[in-house]
């Protein structure tokens, strides 16, 4: 009586209780995934888990990798965004010196050639600003180089990347 009100044919509530108790095939493996992830702190995914896997010879499909992990609810942390200095033109771009301008009248083809000769000290600079990560943080280096001698004039160390790094930069500088 109660398949028919509910519409369910009897061969659907069989299968629906010969497989309601049916035991997990897949305990071992999923142990080992969980171990995997939480080793390397949750920043493996399916795919690196998958290799690991495969580097201990346990032979998975990546699929089956992925299926499991969603179901153990095993999410992959996203790596954070890289810092990005560049925000567009702002304003007028200063004249490139070392940049001389060479025709190939052969080819047709106007192309930029960097010369980095000098007439003597203090005659041409060169800066950048790079990035190190140290430890747990980020420091920026900011120097200053004459190419002449290629000898540092002056350099900043910073945690953070902005105008007074430069601006005190180039103070010990002059």
């Amino acid at each position: 009586m109660m398949l028919e009100f509910f519409c369910i044919s009897k061969s659907t509530y069989f299968y629906n209780v010969k497989n309601y108790n049916f035991p997990k095939k897949d305990v071992d493996l999923e142990n080992k995934i969980t171990e995997i992830f939480n080793y390397h702190k949750s920043r493996y995914g399916y795919r690196r888990i998958t290799l690991s896997l495969k580097n201990e010879n346990i032979l998975v499909n990546h699929k089956k990798v992925k299926r499991i992990m969603k179901e153990l609810g095993l999410f992959a942390k996203k790596p954070k965004a890289k810092y990005k200095s560049y925000k567009g033109e702002l304003s007028k771009t200063a004249k490139n010196h070392l940049l001389v301008k060479k025709i190939d009248t052969e080819k047709h083809t106007t192309y930029y050639q960097r010369d980095f000769t000098t007439q003597g000290l203090n005659h041409v600079w060169g800066t950048d600003v790079s990035e190190f990560h140290i430890a747990s943080e980020k420091l920026y280096l900011s120097p200053i180089i004459d190419f002449n001698n290629r000898e540092v004039i002056s350099y900043n160390i910073s945690k953070v990347p902005n105008y007074t790094q430069i601006e005190d930069m180039l103070d010990k500088a002059f």
